[in-house]
Parts: structure tokens; sequence; C-alpha cells
């Protein structure tokens, strides 16, 4: 009777899983298929294209600020990714080995700011920048972009950092190594499952993030992938073949980027459940 329970459970766990992913797919396929359609075939939804229309990604890429546009998104995602693994990593070695009420306070604090209201944040934020003179410069958007993925860094590897044994630290410390080396030659080739698991979802975040890069940026030049979606919505209007082929593009490399590195994520998110 148990055993029977159990498979009707999982048909039904399977059924929900499968539902859900046929609703998220559904959405995306329509995309990709209207990038190959005429503006004609385009209102006629999750039909085949009578032809592969590759002219619409070939509009997409006459424009002249497109590549710079990814290249933006790129940059802007890479730099602040790498400077917030940087910093989290080495922060949240602080906070899981020092048992002193200030590092606990500062923990609570880190993961309180990711409870802010981002909406609370932007007038403060954007009276920072212009007084910082970094309004419309792809160097505000850096800055938040790290301030935004630190809490989510130090809850991931302040939890996976505690359940490492302290015996290698004492270990490496009888050794004659400092707080430092310990950190960089035992502790840090550890974190790469977590880091791989932080550095997918954050820059997928990022890079799909749309409210900065319109609050802070104005030149076309310095514009992300995402804002050049927006300004070719309104300056294609009649023209959705091209933007659908933009659109693709949009989350394909977001996409590729979790497909090449999605079997470390998954180590990671069951190594940091784990030992938090």
């Amino acid at each position: 009777m148990a055993s029977a329970n159990g498979r009707w459970l999982r048909m039904f766990n399977y059924t929900i899983l499968y539902a859900a992913a046929v609703i998220i797919l559904i959405p995306v396929l329509n995309i990709i298929l209207s990038s190959f359609k005429t503006n004609q075939e385009i209102n006629r939804v999750f039909t085949l294209p009578s032809s592969l229309q590759f002219d619409n990604y070939a509009r997409v890429f006459d424009n002249s600020y497109i590549w710079l546009n990814i290249g933006n998104s790129i940059f802007i995602t890479g730099i602040s990714i790498v400077v917030a693994i940087y910093l989290t990593s080495m922060a949240s070695y602080s906070l899981a080995r020092r048992k002193e009420w200030i590092f606990q306070a500062l923990y609570l604090v880190f993961i309180s700011a990711s409870m802010i209201p981002l909406a609370a944040n932007l007038v403060p934020l954007y009276v920072l920048m212009n007084k910082l003179g970094l309004v419309d410069t792809r160097t505000s958007v850096i800055i938040i972009s790290i301030a935004g993925a630190i809490p989510m860094g130090i809850m991931l590897y302040t939890g996976f950092i505690k359940g490492v044994s302290r015996s290698l630290d004492e270990s490496a410390s009888i050794d004659g190594c400092g707080r430092v080396r310990i950190f960089a030659l035992i502790i840090l080739p550890l974190l790469k499952p977590v880091t791989v698991t932080y550095m997918v979802i954050s820059s997928i975040s990022i890079w799909n993030d749309f409210l900065m890069p319109l609050l802070f940026i104005r030149t076309a030049s310095k514009k992300t992938i995402t804002l050049a979606v927006y300004s070719f919505m309104s300056e294609y209007v009649n023209d959705w073949g091209a933007v659908y082929a933009l659109l693709t593009i949009a989350f394909l490399i977001p996409v590729a980027f979790f497909i090449y590195n999605q079997k470390h994520f998954y180590g990671g998110m069951t190594d940091g459940s784990v030992k938090m």
C-alpha cells in the first residue's frame, strides 16, 4: 500500500513539474519561432514559419549599436560577478570562522539588506550616483550590481564554509600559514561548486536587469542588451520579426552559459543546502 501511494505521489509530482515546464517553455518557443517568421505570420501564434527568415537577424545586426550593447552586458556582468565573488568569499570566511557577536551581527545586516525593496533605494541611489558624476556610465550599474549580489553571496559562502572542518585551518596554521594563505590555498579551492552556483544565479540576474541600466544609462553606445530590446520595440514597432530575433539573442546567451555550467551548478546547490 505504501509503495502504491509512493508511486502515485511521484506521478503527481512529475505531472506538476511537466506542466510547469510546459507553461514556462510555451512563450520561449513562441519567441524563437516568431524570430524566423515574416511580419505577416507573426500573429499566427505557435505555427511554424513558412520559411526561415534569417533576414530578421540580419536587420538586428545592421544596427550599429547591437554589438556594443551585447559587449556592455558582458562587461557589466563579468566585472560585477568577479568583484562580488572576490568580496563575498573573503568576507564569508571571516563571518563563518569568527565567533564574536559582531560578526554574527554583520551577517544579519548583510542578509537583511536583501529584504529592502528596490523601489525604496531608487531615489537615494540616483542622488548618490549623480553627486559622484557616475550617471550615464557603466560604472554606476556595475557598483549597484555588485551591491545587489553581495547578500546572496554572503549567505551561500558562509553556509558552505561553516560545513568545512576547522581542522583544515588548524593543520595549515601549524604549518605556518596565515589566514590569507589558509583562505587562498585551502578554502578557496573547496568553494568551486558554490562559486559556480553563485556565479550562474547572479550573472543571469545582472544580465536580465532592466531597471538599473534604464535609470542610469542614457547614451545608446553604453546601453545593455535589455535596453536595446526596449529601444527596438520603440524603433521597430512595425518590425516584430526583428524584435523577436533580438529577444532570442538576448536570452540564448545566458541560457548557453547556464547549460555550460549546469553540472557544477547543481552540485553547488546540493552542497550548499547540506552544509547550510
